[in-house]
């Protein structure tokens, strides 16, 4: 597993950054594509996000992971078939100066078979492949500072949440290439 450190300058804090750790799964199907959760209306036009979300207050990051695959896929795993693959360590800070800690742990598994369906957190299950992974990476670092989002879970800009998710998924695409040379 390998250790990344972000540190980013924000606007206004996004959601994720108000918590201190996430869980992201690389759910890879059995054809080699990862699949990702599709949110229309929430995330901009041609933006979708690894699988996952929150680890609660007192719970366990593999808890969360099975937690998370379970409510966005409708599946259940084992310990035995998740693989950690890297681990982003955040800092971030916004316009007022306040600090913000969080990490966001990103592990791999293989589905195989298993039959899924989007669960209730996300709209559609989209697939990509490795590389088109990696180009998704690239999209979120170009989102506009001009585009926000205003709604239930606060006021952000997209550009501010694509410096820490741009990397996330750029750098999960590559680590997924080096495992499969």
């Amino acid at each position: 597993m390998q250790e990344i450190s972000l540190q980013i300058i924000v606007k206004k804090a996004f959601g994720n950054l108000h918590r201190k750790r996430c869980v992201l799964i690389a759910v890879e199907d059995d054809r080699g594509n990862i699949l990702l959760g599709a949110k229309p209306g929430f995330y901009p036009p041609t933006i979708t996000r690894l699988l996952g979300g929150g680890v609660d207050e007192g719970e366990d990051i593999i808890a969360a992971v099975s937690r998370e695959l379970h409510e966005e896929l409708g599946i259940k795993i084992t310990v035995q078939d998740l693989n950690l693959l890297l681990q982003f360590n955040v800092e971030a800070t916004d316009d007022a100066g306040r600090q913000f800690l969080h990490q966001t742990f990103v592990y791999h598994v293989k589905l195989g078979d298993q039959k899924y369906q989007a669960g209730d957190d996300v709209k559609y299950i989209d697939t990509l492949t490795v590389d088109q992974l990696h180009a998704l990476g690239k999209n979120y670092e170009t989102l506009s500072s001009v585009l926000w989002y205003v709604g239930p879970e606060g006021e952000f800009s997209w550009a501010d949440y694509g410096k820490m998710y741009g990397s996330i998924h750029t750098l999960t695409a590559l680590k997924l290439k080096q495992r499969s040379v």
